[in-house]
């Protein structure tokens, strides 16, 4: 069986360890992300991996999380959905670092808060992972450029 390609939509990865990420699969359509895919949260104490799906519709919300943490205030992104939520808070503005409490939490009992300390341009770096996936998606899920 080949491998499918992976399409990362967010990976926030702190300087000293721990990430969060979601990766979405190869639709059947070479080149083009599923909608289905994995949530990953890893520091010293925990990983964990559970299914996720992430729709067109979904990526607007994403994009206004990230202004608003941008802006200096808490967000969370897909609160009360179907699927996991995560929440960011920006704890510390430094000249060349943030440093950001992460919380993902799914709809039953799971709740794990990790503390990440990210270069500056962590958010930028979002922007972009989410400009490839609206871009891969375009033809397909014309809503996803919204």
């Amino acid at each position: 069986m080949e491998d499918r390609e992976r399409f990362t939509l967010l990976r926030i990865t702190g300087k000293y360890g721990g990430s969060v990420a979601i990766e979405l699969d190869e639709s059947g359509a070479s080149g083009i992300p599923d909608t289905s895919g994995e949530l990953m949260v890893h520091n010293d104490f925990v990983a964990g991996v559970t299914h996720t799906h992430v729709e067109p519709y979904d990526l607007a919300p994403w994009e206004h999380v990230l202004d608003e943490v941008e802006a200096g205030r808490d967000a969370v992104w897909r609160e009360h959905a179907r699927v996991a939520e995560i929440g960011i808070q920006l704890v510390d503005r430094e000249d060349d670092q943030d440093q950001i409490s992460v919380t993902v939490a799914d709809q039953q009992t799971t709740r794990v808060t990790i503390s990440l300390e990210v270069n500056r341009g962590w958010i930028e770096e979002q922007r972009e992972l989410l400009h490839g996936i609206r871009k891969a998606w375009k033809h397909v899920h014309p809503t996803a450029l919204q």
